[in-house]
C-alpha cells in the first residue's frame, strides 16, 4: 500500500523508537513494512535498545544509522517533522517522560518535539488504566503477550497507522472546536471536564481533525456542555441548549450541542447544519432535521469513535457538494 509518491519532497516520515525487549528485535519487521510502502523511516534506539536491535539491521532496512545516546546521524539535524511517531517497549520512566513530555535527555526530546503524535506499544501492565485522561496526542496499544503473535500484531499496528495517515492527510484542513463551558456560579463546585469528553476529543483528532483556536474558524463547532444551570432564583434547572449565532461561525460550518439527558431530545427543534446530541447510558442519540437515531457503543469502537466518523464523513460531504456547486 503505496501512502505517498517516493519522491522525497512527498515521502511520509516515520521515526520508530525502540527499546528493550522482543517486541523492540521484532519491530524490525514494523520497519519493513512502512519501507516497502514507500515512507521514509528513521529509527532511535531508547533505553539500550542497541542490546536488543542490530544496528546494521537498521542501517540496512531504513538507509541510515540509528539514533542513540552516543550517536546523532546526519538525519537528526534535518528541520523536517515526522508524520508519526511510535515508541515500542520504551522503559517505565521513559514512558513517564514521554507522556509528560519534559525530558533533558536528547533523544527523547527529539522524539517528543518531531513528531505531533506518538504511538506507544507497550507492556499491558504499562498502560494506564484511563488513556482517555491522558494527552490526546498519545495513542496506546497492547503489545502481545506470546512472541509469536508478534508478527500479525505489527501487521495490524501498520495497517492502523496508514488508515491513520491517511485521515489526517484528507482531514488536515478541517478543524474543530469544543467548548465545555461550566457557567461561571458553578465552578466552585464542578470545574473538571469529564472523561467522556475525553474520548471525544481523542477520537476527532484520531479522524485526523485539528483543534482550531476559535469558533469562528472552525469548521466543525462543538458545545459540549449538558449540565444544569441556575435560573434568576439560584435554583438549578435544565434549559433548552443555547444555539450559536449562525453569522458567528463560517458558513459551512457544523454546529454540534449537546443537551441534557433530562430534556426530551425530539421536542427541541433543528435546523440545516445543526445536531443536537444527547448521552445515554452507553450511547448517543442524535437529533437533526430528519429525526432521532441512536449510535451506540459496539465492540472495540466506543460511540465517540464512531460519531466522530459520521462527523466527518458530513463536513467532507458538505465541502465536496459545495465544490460540485461552485
Amino acid at each position: 500500500m503505496k501512502l505517498k509518491s517516493r519522491t522525497r519532497k512527498n515521502r511520509v516520515r516515520v521515526l520508530l523508537a525502540l527499546g528493550k525487549g522482543i517486541a523492540s528485535s521484532l519491530a524490525t519487521e514494523l520497519a519493513m513494512l512502512f519501507c516497502h510502502a514507500g515512507c521514509e523511516v528513521k529509527v532511535a534506539l531508547i533505553d539500550n535498545g542497541d542490546e536488543w536491535v542490530s544496528e546494521s539491521a537498521v542501517r540496512q532496512i531504513s538507509g541510515s544509522a540509528a539514533l542513540t545516546a552516543a550517536h546523532r546521524p546526519g538525519w537528526y539535524f534535518a528541520p523536517t517533522a515526522f508524520d508519526l511517531a511510535i515508541a515500542v517497549s520504551p522503559a517505565s520512566l521513559t514512558q513517564q517522560l514521554l507522556q509528560a513530555r519534559l525530558t533533558s535527555d536528547p533523544v527523547l526530546e527529539f522524539i517528543v518535539q518531531k513528531s505531533p503524535t506518538l504511538w506507544l506499544l507497550q507492556e499491558p501492565a504499562h498502560i494506564p488504566a484511563e488513556t482517555d485522561d491522558c494527552d490526546p496526542h498519545l495513542i496506546f496499544r497492547a503489545l502481545p503477550t506470546q512472541p509469536q503473535q508478534l508478527s500479525p500484531f505489527f501487521q495490524k499496528i501498520f495497517a492502523e497507522c496508514t488508515t491513520w495517515l491517511a485521515n489526517r492527510r484528507k482531514n488536515g484542513k478541517k478543524s474543530f472546536w469544543l467548548a465545555y463551558q461550566i457557567p461561571e456560579q458553578l465552578k466552585v463546585i464542578a470545574n473538571t471536564r469529564p472523561a467522556w469528553l475525553a474520548r471525544f476529543d481523542h477520537a476527532l483528532l484520531a479522524c485526523g481533525l485539528s483543534q482550531s483556536e476559535s469558533s469562528a474558524e472552525a469548521d466543525l463547532v462543538i458545545n459540549a456542555y449538558d449540565g444544569p444551570r441556575l435560573d434568576a432564583d439560584n435554583r438549578l434547572v435544565f434549559s433548552e441548549p443555547e444555539v450559536l449565532i449562525r453569522s458567528e461561525l463560517k458558513t459551512s460550518a457544523l454546529h454540534v450541542v449537546f443537551v441534557a439527558p433530562e430534556l426530551t431530545l425530539d421536542s427541541l427543534a433543528t435546523e440545516k447544519n445543526l445536531l443536537l446530541v444527547q448521552r445515554q447510558n452507553n450511547s448517543l442519540h442524535v437529533a437533526d432535521q430528519h429525526g432521532i437515531r441512536v449510535i451506540p457503543d459496539v465492540t472495540g469502537q466506543c460511540c465517540y469513535a464512531r460519531f466522530s466518523s459520521q462527523l466527518v464523513n458530513h463536513l467532507n460531504r458538505t465541502g465536496h457538494d459545495r465544490e460540485q456547486h461552485a
